[in-house]
């Protein structure tokens, strides 16, 4: 057979990580007995992957299962997130591979401006002249909060004056940091930022339990999880999914990492006018509804009823603004909130003040029945001594002699114009 490593170390992944052979030959398009011939020649590799995913603290299936997707509902969009290990890419051609909606760059990583990532300007400057929606990630090494908070504004300061549909994201992975340290650190980078940005935190499915993961999303908008496993964590409350590190596109050369995004981030990051957008206030329709004033477990809770409904959903002060959405999802909705004893209204854009209607003729002055009748009958008067009049001087224009005098004066008017 003639398959590429990296396409032999995605089957050994996809086995190792609970599919059997049948499953991967229909995923690949091989046969069945080509699988197990490839696995069995592979089976060192598939060792090796084993203990590398059990060592980052993945509990693997015993019993091979099929592939599960991280929500019920579908992806809205497939991405990419890419850095200056992907080289120089040709974004030309990523923007014609149709499995690429948006991509997430690299800005950088720690708290030296010298860390800004080699490719971040010309990977920015390629994806806005081609129109692919863009987010960006920091890769945060920081153990304390003071250098947290330092790379923070950095990251803020790297963002400043651009643009980006999708989420700002706080890359959370660096296993040098203290697991007592990684919640305050997570809390100090995000207040640090600023509230100019739709922030999100991103880390992989084993690093979760050692935060607080509730009191990290009361700081930042949105979660990013990487899980590469068949049967990836359905627990974890999250916007976007990478679902692979050795995904292939075209224009970049080798692995890069891929992605499910199941929400419309660049609606919500414009309605919040966040990211450098300017909040667009008529983008609120009435079938949103506006939720609260709400408590932080409060707002978890409606947050998550409507990533449940796959609802667009975010954050406006006190309140939590859901939908657009259909009648019955509105329905569900508003049941669960007054279950919570929240107030529930919708959200309408501002009304355009109506202009007084003009009259017809501003110069006529207001006046009742009677007096129209008057003033008609007044002026049906003087049109019949007009008429009258200009009998008069029909008759006078008849009269032969009358004639006569115009002919005079014509020949008068001819005299004086040689």
């Amino acid at each position: 057979m003639n398959i590429t490593q990296e396409r032999i170390r995605e089957i050994c992944k996809s086995f190792v990580s609970g599919m059997n052979a049948e499953q991967i030959a229909a995923v690949e398009g091989l046969s069945d007995a080509a699988v197990e011939l490839l696995l069995a020649d592979h089976a060192k590799e598939c060792c090796e992957i084993q203990a590398y995913l059990e060592q980052m603290g993945w509990t693997l299936e015993e019993k091979p299962a099929p592939v599960l997707l991280v929500r019920a509902s579908p992806a809205l969009a497939h991405g990419i997130d890419v850095s200056k290990h992907q080289g120089t890419i040709n974004w030309d051609a990523v923007a014609a591979d149709p499995s690429v909606q948006f991509a997430i760059l690299r800005a950088g990583y720690g708290r030296y401006e010298s860390q800004v990532d080699a490719q971040w300007a010309r990977n920015y400057a390629e994806c806005k002249r081609l129109g692919i929606p863009v987010g960006a990630y920091w890769y945060s090494y920081a153990t304390t909060q003071a250098d947290a908070a330092t790379e923070g504004r950095l990251f803020a300061k790297v963002l400043a004056g651009k643009q980006f549909e999708y989420p700002v994201y706080f890359d959370h992975e660096d296993g040098s940091i203290p697991a007592a340290q990684r919640t305050a650190c997570a809390l100090a980078f995000f207040d640090a930022m600023g509230a100019a940005w739709y922030k999100g935190y991103y880390s992989y499915t084993a690093w979760m339990p050692s935060v607080d993961l509730g009191s990290i999303r009361q700081h930042c908008d949105t979660v990013w999880l990487a899980d590469y496993r068949a049967n990836p964590d359905q627990t974890i409350q999250r916007d976007m999914h990478q679902y692979t590190s050795s995904g292939t596109v075209a224009g970049i050369g080798g692995r890069v990492d891929c992605n499910r995004a199941y929400v419309d981030f660049p609606a919500l990051i414009r309605a919040a006018g966040k990211n450098g957008f300017e909040k667009e206030e008529n983008t609120m329709y009435s079938d949103t509804l506006k939720i609260g004033p709400v408590s932080g477990g409060d707002r978890k809770t409606m947050a998550a009823l409507a990533e449940s409904l796959n609802l667009p959903h975010f954050d406006a002060g006190d309140y939590i603004v859901i939908g657009p959405a259909s009648k019955g999802d509105r329905k569900q909705v508003a049941a669960k909130a007054q279950a919570l004893g929240l107030g529930v209204e919708d959200y309408l854009p501002p009304e355009e003040p109506e202009e007084p209607e003009t009259p017809e003729n501003p110069d006529v002055p207001d006046m009742e029945f009677d007096e129209v009748m008057f003033m008609l009958a007044k002026l049906d008067g003087k049109l019949d001594r007009v008429l009258e009049k200009l009998d008069l001087v029909q008759q006078a224009l008849e009269d032969p002699a009358a004639q006569q005098v115009l002919d005079k004066l014509e020949k008068a008017g001819a005299a004086l114009a040689q």
